[in-house]
Protein backbone atom coordinates (compact mmCIF):
# COMPACT_ATOMS: atom_id res chain seq x y z
CA UNK A 1 0.00 0.00 0.00
CA UNK A 2 1.49 3.62 -1.24
CA UNK A 3 0.75 7.25 -0.47
CA UNK A 4 -1.51 8.19 -3.16
CA UNK A 5 -3.31 5.10 -3.77
CA UNK A 6 -6.99 5.08 -3.94
CA UNK A 7 -9.23 2.33 -2.12
CA UNK A 8 -12.45 0.85 -1.22
CA UNK A 9 -12.43 0.95 2.46
CA UNK A 10 -15.08 -0.42 5.41
CA UNK A 11 -15.35 2.25 7.36
CA UNK A 12 -19.01 2.63 8.75
CA UNK A 13 -19.78 1.47 4.95
CA UNK A 14 -17.62 1.13 2.62
CA UNK A 15 -16.10 4.34 0.79
CA UNK A 16 -13.33 5.42 -0.91
CA UNK A 17 -10.69 7.13 0.54
CA UNK A 18 -7.43 8.01 -0.63
CA UNK A 19 -4.07 6.86 1.52
CA UNK A 20 -1.94 9.82 2.71
CA UNK A 21 0.82 7.34 3.73
CA UNK A 22 2.43 4.41 2.53
CA UNK A 23 4.43 1.30 3.90
CA UNK A 24 3.65 -1.42 6.14
CA UNK A 25 0.45 -0.76 8.40
CA UNK A 26 -1.42 -1.20 11.28
CA UNK A 27 -2.95 1.33 10.28
CA UNK A 28 -2.81 4.11 7.39
CA UNK A 29 -3.72 7.97 7.42
CA UNK A 30 -6.57 8.65 4.67
CA UNK A 31 -8.94 11.07 3.54
CA UNK A 32 -12.56 9.65 2.61
CA UNK A 33 -13.57 10.90 -1.36
CA UNK A 34 -16.81 12.46 -0.92
CA UNK A 35 -19.11 13.98 -2.93
CA UNK A 36 -18.52 17.47 -4.07
CA UNK A 37 -20.49 20.16 -1.92
CA UNK A 38 -23.92 21.01 -3.61
CA UNK A 39 -24.70 25.10 -4.63
CA UNK A 40 -26.57 25.21 -1.21
CA UNK A 41 -23.80 23.52 0.93
CA UNK A 42 -21.58 26.62 -1.03
CA UNK A 43 -23.67 29.61 0.64
CA UNK A 44 -21.71 31.64 2.81
CA UNK A 45 -18.34 29.79 2.17
CA UNK A 46 -15.93 29.68 -1.35
CA UNK A 47 -14.39 26.80 -2.12
CA UNK A 48 -12.15 26.54 -4.80
CA UNK A 49 -10.17 23.35 -6.87
CA UNK A 50 -7.03 21.49 -6.51
CA UNK A 51 -6.15 22.99 -9.62
CA UNK A 52 -6.73 26.84 -8.10
CA UNK A 53 -5.12 26.17 -5.59
CA UNK A 54 -1.72 25.12 -7.05
CA UNK A 55 -1.43 28.59 -8.76
CA UNK A 56 -0.53 30.96 -6.33
CA UNK A 57 -2.01 33.77 -7.72
CA UNK A 58 -5.22 32.43 -8.75
CA UNK A 59 -5.27 30.76 -5.00
CA UNK A 60 -4.71 34.61 -3.34
CA UNK A 61 -6.95 36.22 -6.18
CA UNK A 62 -9.81 34.14 -4.91
CA UNK A 63 -9.18 33.87 -1.26
CA UNK A 64 -9.06 38.42 -1.47
CA UNK A 65 -12.25 38.52 -3.12
CA UNK A 66 -13.86 36.40 -0.99
CA UNK A 67 -12.81 39.00 1.89
CA UNK A 68 -13.41 38.03 5.69
CA UNK A 69 -17.32 37.79 5.13
CA UNK A 70 -16.88 34.28 3.92
CA UNK A 71 -17.80 31.78 6.68
CA UNK A 72 -14.70 29.80 5.33
CA UNK A 73 -12.22 29.04 2.76
CA UNK A 74 -11.75 25.75 1.67
CA UNK A 75 -10.26 23.60 -1.03
CA UNK A 76 -11.90 20.39 -2.92
CA UNK A 77 -9.95 18.00 -4.90
CA UNK A 78 -11.38 16.55 -7.87
CA UNK A 79 -10.94 12.41 -8.63
CA UNK A 80 -13.06 10.29 -10.98
CA UNK A 81 -12.43 8.06 -13.48
CA UNK A 82 -8.44 8.45 -13.85
CA UNK A 83 -8.03 7.64 -10.15
CA UNK A 84 -10.88 4.99 -10.96
CA UNK A 85 -13.72 6.07 -9.33
CA UNK A 86 -17.53 5.22 -11.36
CA UNK A 87 -18.60 8.24 -9.89
CA UNK A 88 -16.93 11.54 -9.17
CA UNK A 89 -15.68 12.76 -5.73
CA UNK A 90 -13.08 14.94 -3.84
CA UNK A 91 -11.49 15.66 -0.79
CA UNK A 92 -12.18 18.54 1.03
CA UNK A 93 -10.34 20.48 3.31
CA UNK A 94 -10.67 23.68 5.08
CA UNK A 95 -8.19 26.31 5.24
CA UNK A 96 -7.37 27.45 8.59
CA UNK A 97 -9.50 30.51 10.06
CA UNK A 98 -9.01 32.02 13.64
CA UNK A 99 -11.61 30.88 16.10
CA UNK A 100 -12.95 28.43 13.96
CA UNK A 101 -12.70 24.31 13.70
CA UNK A 102 -13.78 22.91 10.58
CA UNK A 103 -14.43 18.92 10.11
CA UNK A 104 -12.30 17.00 7.75
CA UNK A 105 -13.09 13.52 6.14
CA UNK A 106 -9.54 11.97 7.87
CA UNK A 107 -9.36 8.80 9.20
CA UNK A 108 -7.23 6.10 9.92
CA UNK A 109 -7.92 2.64 8.23
CA UNK A 110 -6.58 -0.80 9.21
CA UNK A 111 -4.98 -3.05 6.32
CA UNK A 112 -7.79 -5.51 6.95
CA UNK A 113 -10.75 -2.25 6.59
CA UNK A 114 -8.61 -1.72 2.84
CA UNK A 115 -11.30 -4.12 0.46
CA UNK A 116 -9.91 -2.96 -3.12
CA UNK A 117 -7.52 -1.15 -4.71
CA UNK A 118 -9.25 1.09 -7.00
CA UNK A 119 -6.30 2.86 -8.48
CA UNK A 120 -3.54 5.79 -8.11
CA UNK A 121 -3.44 9.48 -7.99
CA UNK A 122 -1.55 10.70 -11.07
CA UNK A 123 2.03 13.13 -10.05
CA UNK A 124 -0.43 16.32 -11.06
CA UNK A 125 -3.10 15.28 -8.43
CA UNK A 126 -0.93 14.29 -6.26
CA UNK A 127 0.56 17.78 -6.15
CA UNK A 128 -3.09 19.24 -5.62
CA UNK A 129 -3.98 16.76 -2.82
CA UNK A 130 -0.43 18.15 -1.14
CA UNK A 131 -0.98 21.79 -1.62
CA UNK A 132 -4.25 21.51 -0.24
CA UNK A 133 -3.29 19.21 2.57
CA UNK A 134 -0.37 21.76 3.50
CA UNK A 135 -2.76 24.97 3.08
CA UNK A 136 -4.73 23.60 5.49
CA UNK A 137 -2.04 23.05 8.35
CA UNK A 138 -2.22 18.97 7.34
CA UNK A 139 2.38 19.24 6.77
Amino acid sequence: MERGEVWWARIDEERPVVLLQGGAGPEFLAMQIVEPATPAQRLGFVLISGEQAVDVDERRRIVEEAGRDAGAVGIEVFFGAEEGLAESGVVRVALPMDGKIFCTWSTAVSEESLIKRIGSLSPAKQRELDVALALAGWE
